[in-house]
């Protein structure tokens, strides 16, 4: 297998306190441990931050990782396309030989997970057809 190095994606430095201003920023880094490609995301999860956890998903599949881990642990805020992102990861994630996992806690990570993974909630009055034998 070839390594493939860790990177920054330039979305601003973890350390950095972005929650004054325009919101709450956000980013990835992506690091190795041994053939294990971990997303670390922090911040809001939204839209751009979304599309790069994509965007290395895809780049860990390309480079051969054993295994995916997207970290959430970090993460304050997030909007509905962060969390789409996070669903969408597991079509690249079922590629890998360990396959996708998300690491959480308590919190917005969690719950940005649960949002990415949930049906679609019905208001009283939606008609829904009945599945047909």
């Amino acid at each position: 297998m070839t390594p493939f190095p860790g990177f920054d994606l330039p979305l601003g430095a973890p350390d950095e306190d972005e929650s004054t201003g325009s919101g709450p920023g956000g980013g990835i880094r992506v690091t190795t441990e041994g053939d294990v490609a971990v997303l670390n995301v922090w911040g809001c999860l939204d839209a751009e931050v979304g599309d790069a956890v994509r965007a290395a998903a895809r780049g860990a599949v390309r480079d051969r990782a054993r295994r995916l881990d997207i970290d959430l642990r970090q993460v304050v805020a997030f909007t509905a396309e962060g969390a789409v992102a996070l669903r969408d990861c597991r079509v690249d994630g079922a590629e890998l030989e360990e396959g996708l996992h998300y690491r959480t806690g308590r919190g917005p990570g969690r719950q940005a997970l649960l949002a990415a993974y949930a049906a679609p909630v019905l208001h009283w009055g939606d008609e829904v057809e009945a599945a047909q034998p």
